[in-house]
């Protein structure tokens, strides 16, 4: 005699589930969340483990966020029918990743290595945002289990379907997102200014910044705001600079004495990150020496008209039809060198 009520209940249930499920899903959409894939540790880790060692002819970007959002992978094999493996991490110095790649495999194809001072040139420091952060994905690879690989294979799945699922670092709708947006149970207001999601990327993480960051002048103020929050350094590690370019300079020659190869790039910013980077990294005392000491291909984008023709509309990245443009500018130069 229970079980029709236990139905009941069961089906108010079901009914009440799906019109909340929709409802935030409806939320989400209109915020501007995309169901897609979302760029975490475990799509990194996924990427990384398609590193192929003894291959050289594959190819890896390995940078901060500049390398992820610029360069475009299609454009990129459509002029070398080789596709870059795409391992450039948002808010994540590339130094850890390099040292990854070169102390622990046997990879010899070339490292596409991308510049951008405030997250290149820092001391390996786990106290340092730059550094850590880096360390942080190269540690999930390196430690992850069957359940975490389980776990990422169902939820991925979903994602491409529901906006609501949308994870990552900042700005997310997810719970543990929301959780992060108070410092702490007394504080309950967010340090420093807010910080939206402005990209989404696909399996293989090629990046698309959201068209509204050129269309909303607003918006992207929002995003120039948190680049000029804070910094892990106001000098730019003037004491450690050296030092700095020898943790570089070790590695670079380590994997060029195995066949390796590395092209280093500089790519574009604009504003407040421009005249910041300017005044802390000047051009002569940081990429000028370092790429003298690391005798390696070296494209910095001031130096060609055809890369400094473009606007960052958030001051830090390309828009995603500029980058094509500039993924493919880059590779004709890159090839009339005969670097690649």
């Amino acid at each position: 005699m229970e079980y029709p009520s236990i139905n009941r209940s069961l089906l108010i249930g079901i009914i009440l589930s799906i019109v909340f499920l929709s409802g935030w899903e409806w939320y989400c959409r209109e915020q501007g969340f995309v169901a897609t894939m979302e760029d975490t540790k475990e799509l990194w880790a996924e990427t990384r483990a398609n590193l192929e060692d003894n291959n050289p002819n594959q190819l890896v970007s390995v940078s901060a966020s500049r390398g992820h959002f610029d360069i475009q992978l299609n454009e990129w094999e459509a002029l070398t029918g080789i596709r870059p493996l795409m391992l450039s991490a948002d808010g994540r110095g590339p130094g850890a990743v390099l040292e990854d790649i070169v102390i622990t495999t046997e990879f010899n194809g070339t490292i596409l290595l991308n510049v951008t001072p405030d997250m290149f040139f820092v001391p390996k420091a786990d106290s340092l945002f730059a550094w850590w952060r880096g360390k942080e994905w190269v540690d999930y690879y390196n430690k992850r289990t069957y359940a975490q690989l389980f776990n990422h294979q169902v939820s991925y799945s979903l994602q491409p379907f529901f906006a609501f699922l949308t994870t990552g670092e900042e700005g997310d709708p997810d719970l543990k997102s929301m959780v992060r947006e108070w410092s702490n149970t007394n504080d309950r207001t967010k340090s420093g200014p807010p910080f939206p999601r402005f990209s989404y990327c696909d399996f293989e993480r090629n990046t698309t910044m959201f068209d509204r960051v050129v269309t909303d002048t607003a918006f992207a103020a929002i995003i120039q705001r948190a680049w000029m929050f804070d910094t892990d350094s106001i000098n730019g590690f003037v004491d450690h600079k050296q030092s700095i370019f020898n943790f570089y300079l070790k590695l670079i020659e380590t994997f060029k004495a195995r066949g390796g190869k590395v092209i280093i790039t500089r790519n574009p910013s604009h504003g407040g990150v421009r005249s910041y980077e300017k005044d802390v990294y000047p051009r002569s005392e940081w990429w000028d020496e370092f790429i003298e000491q690391a005798n390696c291909p070296a494209y910095h984008f001031e130096d060609y008209p055809q890369l400094d023709q473009f606007y960052t509309p958030e001051w830090s990245h390309l828009s995603t039809p500029d980058a094509r443009i500039y993924t493919t500018e880059l590779v004709k130069i890159l090839q009339a060198d005969g670097v690649l």
